[in-house]
Protein backbone atom coordinates (compact mmCIF):
# COMPACT_ATOMS: atom_id res chain seq x y z
CA UNK A 1 0.00 0.00 0.00
CA UNK A 2 1.51 3.20 -1.07
CA UNK A 3 1.81 6.64 1.67
CA UNK A 4 -1.15 7.96 -0.63
CA UNK A 5 -3.55 5.24 -0.40
CA UNK A 6 -2.65 5.25 3.09
CA UNK A 7 -4.03 8.78 3.47
CA UNK A 8 -6.92 8.12 0.95
CA UNK A 9 -8.28 5.23 3.98
CA UNK A 10 -7.48 7.98 6.32
CA UNK A 11 -8.65 11.44 5.04
CA UNK A 12 -10.63 11.64 1.46
CA UNK A 13 -8.24 12.83 -0.91
CA UNK A 14 -10.28 10.61 -3.75
CA UNK A 15 -11.43 13.80 -5.38
CA UNK A 16 -7.99 15.14 -5.60
CA UNK A 17 -5.49 14.84 -8.65
CA UNK A 18 -2.17 12.66 -8.06
CA UNK A 19 -0.12 15.95 -7.74
CA UNK A 20 -2.51 17.12 -5.56
CA UNK A 21 -2.06 14.31 -3.79
CA UNK A 22 1.39 14.46 -3.27
CA UNK A 23 1.69 17.91 -2.50
CA UNK A 24 -1.33 17.02 0.78
CA UNK A 25 1.17 14.30 1.41
CA UNK A 26 4.11 16.66 1.45
CA UNK A 27 2.59 18.99 3.22
CA UNK A 28 1.20 16.67 6.03
CA UNK A 29 4.16 14.79 6.98
CA UNK A 30 7.39 15.47 9.13
CA UNK A 31 11.11 14.82 8.61
CA UNK A 32 10.58 11.58 11.06
CA UNK A 33 8.99 9.56 7.36
CA UNK A 34 12.05 10.05 5.80
CA UNK A 35 14.27 8.58 8.41
CA UNK A 36 17.32 10.79 8.66
CA UNK A 37 20.51 9.32 8.34
CA UNK A 38 22.69 9.34 11.45
CA UNK A 39 25.38 12.38 10.83
CA UNK A 40 28.78 12.21 10.07
CA UNK A 41 30.75 14.54 12.29
CA UNK A 42 33.96 16.94 12.75
CA UNK A 43 35.17 19.49 14.87
CA UNK A 44 36.20 22.73 13.15
CA UNK A 45 39.74 22.54 14.31
CA UNK A 46 39.64 18.96 11.96
CA UNK A 47 41.89 19.21 8.50
CA UNK A 48 39.97 19.16 5.12
CA UNK A 49 42.12 16.42 4.18
CA UNK A 50 40.17 14.31 7.02
CA UNK A 51 36.81 15.78 6.27
CA UNK A 52 37.32 15.09 2.32
CA UNK A 53 38.82 11.37 3.48
CA UNK A 54 36.12 10.81 5.14
CA UNK A 55 33.36 12.08 3.35
CA UNK A 56 35.03 9.57 -0.04
CA UNK A 57 34.97 6.82 2.31
CA UNK A 58 31.60 7.08 3.10
CA UNK A 59 30.12 7.94 0.08
CA UNK A 60 28.39 11.34 1.60
CA UNK A 61 27.75 14.95 0.08
CA UNK A 62 28.53 16.85 3.64
CA UNK A 63 29.76 16.41 7.04
CA UNK A 64 28.34 18.95 9.96
CA UNK A 65 30.66 20.66 12.18
CA UNK A 66 29.43 20.59 15.36
CA UNK A 67 30.93 21.32 19.08
CA UNK A 68 29.36 19.65 22.03
CA UNK A 69 26.63 18.13 19.58
CA UNK A 70 25.63 21.64 18.48
CA UNK A 71 26.01 21.86 14.44
CA UNK A 72 28.31 25.29 14.40
CA UNK A 73 28.88 24.78 10.49
CA UNK A 74 28.79 22.31 7.36
CA UNK A 75 31.45 21.51 4.87
CA UNK A 76 29.99 19.88 1.42
CA UNK A 77 31.22 19.20 -2.00
CA UNK A 78 30.27 23.03 -2.62
CA UNK A 79 32.31 24.24 -0.29
CA UNK A 80 35.39 21.92 -1.59
CA UNK A 81 34.47 22.88 -5.05
CA UNK A 82 34.12 26.95 -4.67
CA UNK A 83 36.13 27.59 -1.80
CA UNK A 84 39.04 25.00 -1.25
CA UNK A 85 40.14 24.82 -4.85
CA UNK A 86 39.41 28.01 -5.48
CA UNK A 87 42.96 29.58 -3.40
CA UNK A 88 44.51 25.73 -3.34
CA UNK A 89 45.40 25.45 0.24
CA UNK A 90 47.81 22.68 2.27
CA UNK A 91 44.91 20.22 3.08
CA UNK A 92 46.39 18.59 5.66
CA UNK A 93 47.22 22.31 7.64
CA UNK A 94 43.92 24.16 6.57
CA UNK A 95 40.83 23.38 9.40
CA UNK A 96 38.03 22.92 8.02
CA UNK A 97 36.69 26.15 10.53
CA UNK A 98 38.08 28.17 7.15
CA UNK A 99 36.26 26.19 4.85
CA UNK A 100 33.17 25.45 6.16
CA UNK A 101 29.52 27.40 5.65
CA UNK A 102 28.78 28.59 9.28
CA UNK A 103 25.32 28.53 10.60
CA UNK A 104 23.31 26.03 9.32
CA UNK A 105 19.84 26.11 8.98
CA UNK A 106 18.99 23.48 10.79
CA UNK A 107 15.64 21.50 10.69
CA UNK A 108 14.04 19.51 13.97
CA UNK A 109 12.46 16.29 13.15
CA UNK A 110 8.51 16.96 13.67
CA UNK A 111 9.34 19.76 10.66
CA UNK A 112 7.44 19.21 7.54
CA UNK A 113 9.12 18.01 4.68
CA UNK A 114 8.11 20.90 2.33
CA UNK A 115 8.83 23.14 5.30
CA UNK A 116 12.76 21.02 4.42
CA UNK A 117 11.76 21.67 0.91
CA UNK A 118 11.34 24.93 0.81
CA UNK A 119 14.44 26.03 3.26
CA UNK A 120 16.96 24.09 0.79
CA UNK A 121 15.23 26.02 -1.77
CA UNK A 122 15.10 29.07 -0.69
CA UNK A 123 19.06 28.76 0.45
CA UNK A 124 20.19 26.46 -2.31
CA UNK A 125 21.14 23.76 -0.14
CA UNK A 126 21.42 20.15 -0.79
CA UNK A 127 21.66 18.53 2.95
CA UNK A 128 20.54 20.45 6.22
CA UNK A 129 20.97 18.99 9.61
CA UNK A 130 18.15 17.58 12.45
CA UNK A 131 18.59 18.43 15.89
CA UNK A 132 16.30 18.01 18.98
CA UNK A 133 15.07 20.22 21.13
CA UNK A 134 18.00 21.27 22.77
CA UNK A 135 19.93 22.35 19.37
CA UNK A 136 21.82 18.76 19.81
CA UNK A 137 22.57 17.24 16.32
CA UNK A 138 20.52 14.15 15.31
CA UNK A 139 20.69 13.68 11.86
CA UNK A 140 20.88 14.90 8.27
CA UNK A 141 18.22 15.09 5.30
CA UNK A 142 19.59 15.65 1.88
CA UNK A 143 17.45 16.31 -1.39
CA UNK A 144 18.00 13.21 -2.39
CA UNK A 145 16.39 11.83 0.21
CA UNK A 146 13.37 13.50 -0.32
CA UNK A 147 13.32 13.01 -3.78
CA UNK A 148 12.97 9.06 -2.65
CA UNK A 149 10.38 9.73 -0.78
CA UNK A 150 8.37 11.44 -3.15
CA UNK A 151 8.93 9.15 -5.78
CA UNK A 152 7.34 6.31 -3.30
CA UNK A 153 4.44 8.55 -3.48
CA UNK A 154 4.58 7.83 -7.12
CA UNK A 155 2.32 4.84 -9.01
CA UNK A 156 4.65 2.16 -9.99
CA UNK A 157 3.81 2.56 -13.72
CA UNK A 158 4.92 5.93 -13.81
CA UNK A 159 8.51 4.17 -13.30
CA UNK A 160 7.96 2.42 -15.76
CA UNK A 161 7.23 5.03 -18.76
CA UNK A 162 8.70 4.36 -21.77
CA UNK A 163 10.73 7.67 -23.00
CA UNK A 164 9.17 9.40 -25.48
CA UNK A 165 11.42 11.09 -28.38
CA UNK A 166 12.38 13.89 -27.09
CA UNK A 167 13.74 12.07 -24.09
CA UNK A 168 15.96 9.72 -25.80
CA UNK A 169 18.61 10.69 -25.24
CA UNK A 170 21.85 13.19 -25.82
CA UNK A 171 23.29 13.48 -29.69
CA UNK A 172 26.77 13.95 -28.31
CA UNK A 173 28.59 12.96 -25.48
CA UNK A 174 29.18 16.76 -25.04
CA UNK A 175 25.17 16.71 -24.06
CA UNK A 176 24.45 18.42 -27.14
Amino acid sequence: MSLIDEYLDHDDLSHLQDQEKAFTVVSKETIRRLSPRKPISLSPEHTLQEAIHLMQDKRIGAVIIAEKKVPVGIFTERDLLFKVLKTNPDLNQAKLREYMTPDPVTLFIEDKIAFALNQMTLGGFRHLPVVDEKGHLTGIVSVKDIVEYLAGLVPEEVYNLRPTPLRSGFQTAEGG
